[in-house]
């Protein structure tokens, strides 16, 4: 068991918060001067100076967007950008103790990147309250709002309208650009590899596929007709409709096996399924035996990047880039009481998060209230887990080879 605020201690927390010193501290990839100097950190979203507006204009917070721009702040609210400042960020900065601002900081570029925030987190180590700008994680403010001023995409009927709420509003195209999202989902060019490849390039697997040469965006896929949920690897439905999957089943009588073949194809995904070192998808054929698999004859196809806790090693990188398929075979003896050939499909979207918490329990001696923050974001982790697709055959009607591409219900 480690001491509290040692070495050792600080360096559990590499897997969710130190990520950014492996960063350049200038961009490498394509920018515009407009990005450069809207993403400069802290985010000046407030100032000194209040603007004469009611308090409802002035206030930063998404809440205080949401009675306006209520169809919005309801898709935010669903979003994972909402979380950005759950219980195990929150949990490892408690961990971290004070005396780490730098360190901690460095989580905050992306977690909670407003310099308002930066203080309430500052004031919570210190005893408070985490403040409410915080606690919201990534606020409509971070994106649109800079020393009071709002920013957006072109809005022609808006600006055709005359309108001139909040003092007025600043129009972008590049707001309808992938190198908009690259400042948090994109690691610098130069950063540190784990065999060639960024922990998260993104933007880099979207800028070689032929998405990024048909125009087709981050945007166009995470935010479709300006919504604001941002859906992506926690939601099944937005994850089934961009994958291709085919189960493919014959007999083979002479030697008495089940044979099939279970395909999966990212016909639908803008860069490599799943990007980044999160998630995990796991491919599983077995046989039936009065509910339950029957022994040895289970067989799984792991797709993801699974990397060491200390980020020093990578186990595998099977994910799929855009267009490519990879398939699961299957060629086992027929159990004496199969039933069935079952095949299934799990996305565990925090895959890597539940390995790193459990350990980070395991290894530290940690506060009551530190200990029951990790716990929660365990808790949310582990159950973040779903079943993507299944497949049932039943043996008394594998007699013809069988294609099917077919889906039950996402659950």
């Amino acid at each position: 068991m480690q001491k509290r605020g040692g070495k050792d201690k600080a360096s559990g927390l590499v897997l969710a918060c130190a990520l950014w010193l492996w960063a350049a501290p200038t961009w490498a990839w394509p920018t515009t001067a407009f990005l450069s100097r809207y993403w400069h950190r802290p985010l000046p979203v407030g100032g000194r100076l209040l603007p004469h507006w009611p308090a409802a204009q002035v206030a930063l917070s998404a809440r205080a967007c949401g009675q306006c721009h209520i169809r919005q702040y309801r898709e935010w609210r669903r979003s994972r950008h909402a979380l950005a400042m759950g219980p195990g960020v929150v949990g490892q900065l408690m961990a971290a103790g004070r005396g780490r601002w730098a360190f901690i900081r460095g989580c905050l570029l992306c977690h909670a990147p407003a310099g308002r925030q930066n203080r309430e987190v500052r004031a919570a180590l210190m005893g408070a309250a985490l403040g409410p700008m915080a606690h919201q994680g990534v606020t409509c403010a971070d994106c649109h709002v800079r020393a009071y001023r709002r920013f957006g995409p072109p809005l022609e009927s808006y600006l055709a309208a005359g309108r001139i709420i909040h003092g007025g509003f600043t129009p972008s195209n590049d707001f309808t650009r992938s190198r908009f999202c690259i400042s948090c989902h994109q690691f610098h060019g130069n950063g540190a590899r784990l065999h060639g490849a960024l922990l998260e390039n993104v933007y880099g697997e979207w800028r070689r596929s032929h998405y990024a040469r048909a125009g087709v965006t981050c945007q166009t896929c995470h935010m479709p007709n300006g919504r604001h949920d941002f859906y992506g690897i926690h939601n099944p439905r937005f994850v089934r409709k961009a994958l291709t999957i085919r189960l493919r089943v014959e007999p083979r009588e002479a030697k008495r096996d089940l044979v099939a073949r279970l395909s999966i194809m990212n016909s639908g995904v803008g860069h490599d399924f799943p990007t980044y070192t999160t998630p995990e998808v796991v491919a599983t054929i077995w046989q039936d035996c009065a509910r339950h698999i029957c022994p040895g004859t289970a067989r799984r196809l792991v797709i993801g990047r699974r990397i060491s806790l200390d980020l020093e090693h990578q186990y595998f990188d099977t994910r799929l880039k855009p267009g490519q398929a990879r398939q699961l075979s299957y060629g086992v003896a027929r159990a004496a009481h199969a039933t069935a050939l079952e095949a299934r499909i799990i996305v565990s979207p925090d895959a890597a998060y539940v390995r790193f918490f459990r350990a980070y329990l395991a290894r530290y001696r940690l506060t009551h209230k530190e200990r029951a923050a990790i716990k929660r974001a365990l808790a949310r982790d582990e159950n973040s887990r779903y079943v993507l697709w299944q497949a049932k055959r039943p043996l008394s009607r594998v007699t013809q080879p069988d294609s099917s591409s077919s889906t039950p219900p996402d659950r």
